[in-house]
């Protein structure tokens, strides 16, 4: 990136990987086939194979993909291209491979159609279950039911914009969105309820939420590895006025576990901005501050808006309580 960064590449702790975020670059950063998603998931798939083996993490790992990708205007070429996109990590990585397609409206890179996250468990796992969650909205009741929100340590959600208020409300009221504030719009054109979920096996979660100001926290733990949750709700503040009580708010909610920053293996912060570098890079700028090389991994990209418009960015930290994570 033109700017120095204090994140790594790949995070390892254990048998437990989380990646940056992957875009078709060159290391000149030079954007590869433009605006072609199958092809750009070819090139991102063969770029977290080649991180996920420097990392020495184990080939036979359990993997997930969060997959950030422009979506077509027409549902019907939106499908195929999804497809599309899936076989080619499916192909690369082994057709086990948990693949999660999370629509959002541009890139800063004029030409990135896609940017992947890469998240890798033991095979066999006694503690962390993963659930991918994609729904028509008539079908969403159903879905639902078959959730257990007593174990979730984490969860993301898109929603269809026409739909955002009273999907939101349901997933608060059922206790499957901690904040129901920060589900994410899919876009207009979106049809259906997509939902990535980390549960707890065989064991408790201690979950926490707070608000102090303007900033509404959630905080979730289990076994060693936390995950915190934190949005500004004052519409009047700018990007990097919400960023810095963010950080404050995700700091002290460390500080309560007795960690710092330094436990940070995974960070991701969603935000609505423009389709340049300059939104990412004013909120980048108070978020790098806080972490020192070699720092977590991390992601940071926009999306199309939050249920509550007033925020403009959600900054989501998983931590682990592993001394020297590698």
């Amino acid at each position: 990136m033109p700017i120095d960064v204090p994140y790594s590449l790949l995070v390892r702790d254990g048998d437990y990987a989380w990646s940056c975020g992957q875009l078709a670059l060159d290391a000149d950063s030079k954007v590869l086939a433009p605006d072609d998603l199958a092809e750009q998931s070819r090139i991102v798939a063969a770029y977290i194979a080649e991180v996920l083996d420097r990392g020495d993490v184990n080939p036979a790992s359990r993997k997930r993909l969060l997959c950030y990708y422009v979506p077509a205007t027409d549902p019907l070429n939106d499908l195929e291209r999804v497809a599309a996109m899936k076989s080619a990590f499916h192909s690369a990585l082994g057709a086990e491979v948990l693949v999660d397609a999370i629509p959002v409206p541009h890139f800063y890179y004029d030409g990135i159609v896609l940017e992947v996250d890469a998240f890798s468990a033991p095979l066999i796992d006694d503690h962390l279950d993963w659930v991918s969650v994609e729904t028509p909205l008539d079908e969403l009741p159903n879905t639902l039911d078959r959730l257990d929100a007593s174990t979730l340590l984490s969860a993301s959600w898109s929603v269809p914009e026409a739909h955002l208020a009273d999907v939101s409300q349901e997933l608060k009221r059922r206790g499957l969105a901690p904040d129901g504030g920060a589900v994410l719009s899919n876009g207009p054109n979106a049809t259906t309820v997509s939902g990535s979920l980390i549960h707890v096996v065989g064991g408790s979660v201690v979950a926490t939420s707070s608000t102090e100001n303007t900033v509404f926290l959630t905080s979730s733990q289990s076994r060693g590895i936390g995950c915190i949750s934190a949005r500004c709700t004052a519409g009047t503040r700018g990007l990097v006025e919400q960023t810095e009580l963010i950080m404050e708010a995700i700091g002290s909610a460390l500080l309560e576990t007795n960690l710092d920053f330094s436990a940070v293996v995974k960070s991701t912060t969603l935000y609505v901005g423009e389709p340049t570098a300059v939104d990412l890079h004013s909120n980048m700028e108070v978020r790098n501050r806080r972490y020192q090389r070699p720092g977590p991994a991390s992601t940071g990209l926009p999306v199309f808006g939050f249920a509550d418009s007033a925020s403009r960015l959600t900054v989501s930290v998983t931590y682990t309580h592993s001394p020297h994570p590698n």
